[in-house]
C-alpha cells in the first residue's frame, strides 16, 4: 500500500510539473520590417509574415502565440539563448545556421534589392561596379548577399524601427544615395506611400532569388519543426506569400 501511494504521488507530481510546459504558447521573436511584420494595435504584430504564419499555425493546430518584438540582434541572441522558440522570419547563412534549426523550405522567396532617387542615372545594376558610388544604409546584422559583401561598398548601419522609410526619407533629403534590403517586399511596400512614389525608383541586384525562413532554436525544434514543415506545405497549396502580400497592399494601391 505504501509503494501504490508513493507511485500515486510521483505520478501527480509529473502530471504538475508538465501541465504548464504543454500549455507554454509558441514563443515567436520578429522584428519591425513593414510588411511583413510590425507592432499593431495594443502591441498585437500585424503584415504580410504574421498573417502567413498564423494560417500554418491553425495547420499545426497550435491554440496560442505569444510575439515577442525584439530588435534584430537581440532576436539572435534570444534565439541561440533558447529564450525564444522561433524567429519568424530570417535569411540563412553559414553562422546562423550552424546556430539555429532551419526547416528543408522557406517561409518565402524576395530578390535583393536597392532603392535610389528617381533622378539617379543607374538603370539597372550589372556588377559591383555600378554600387561603388552610391552611399547606402542597412539594418545592423542585416543579411548580405554576395554583392554587397564588396569591402569596397560604403554602407553604414541606420539603428531603430521602421529602417526603410526612414532610409526613404534620407535619400529623398539627399543624405544618402540608396537603401538596400535583401528582401524585395519592404522595399516595394514603402515605395508605395504617397510622398515616395514620384521620387524613388528600385533596382533588383544580380544576386539570386533568397529564401527567408521561419528558424527554430535547438530546443523549440524538437518540440514544433515537424508539424511546421507540414503545415506550411499544406498552406502553400492553397495560398501563395506572393498572394497575401498583394491582399495586404490593396488599399495602399487605392490611394
Amino acid at each position: 500500500m505504501v509503494g501504490t501511494g508513493l507511485i500515486a504521488i510521483c505520478l501527480l507530481l509529473s502530471l504538475g510539473t508538465e501541465a504548464p510546459l504543454r500549455a507554454r504558447p509558441i514563443r515567436i521573436g520578429y522584428f519591425t520590417v513593414a510588411p511583413h511584420a510590425m507592432p499593431g494595435p495594443r502591441d498585437m504584430p500585424q503584415g504580410v509574415a504574421v498573417e502567413y504564419f498564423k494560417r500554418v499555425a491553425r495547420e499545426m493546430q497550435l491554440e496560442e502565440m505569444e510575439f515577442i518584438l525584439l530588435p534584430l540582434g537581440r532576436l539572435l541572441q534570444d534565439l541561440e539563448n533558447n529564450r525564444i522558440d522561433m524567429a519568424l522570419l530570417l535569411a540563412k547563412n553559414d553562422a546562423r545556421a550552424a546556430k539555429f534549426v532551419y526547416p528543408e523550405h522557406p517561409f518565402c522567396v524576395t530578390k535583393p534589392s536597392i532603392a535610389v532617387s528617381a533622378s539617379n542615372p543607374l538603370l539597372r545594376v550589372t556588377s559591383v561596379n555600378d554600387l561603388l558610388p552610391l552611399s547606402f544604409h542597412e539594418t545592423p546584422a542585416n543579411y548580405r548577399t554576395t554583392i554587397m559583401q564588396d569591402p569596397r561598398l560604403k554602407i553604414e548601419p541606420l539603428t531603430g524601427n521602421d529602417f526603410t522609410h526612414r532610409c526613404y526619407a534620407m535619400i529623398v533629403a539627399g543624405r544618402i544615395d540608396a537603401c538596400y534590403q535583401p528582401d524585395h517586399y519592404p522595399i516595394q511596400f514603402e515605395a508605395l506611400h504617397k510622398e515616395f512614389r514620384p521620387e524613388v525608383k528600385i533596382l533588383y541586384l544580380p544576386d539570386p532569388p533568397i529564401g527567408l525562413y521561419s528558424v527554430f532554436s535547438k530546443i523549440g525544434a524538437p518540440r514544433y519543426l515537424e508539424r511546421y514543415e507540414k503545415a506550411l506545405a499544406a498552406v502553400k497549396q492553397r495560398c501563395s506569400y506572393g498572394e497575401v502580400f498583394e491582399e495586404f497592399i490593396t488599399d495602399y494601391k487605392a490611394e
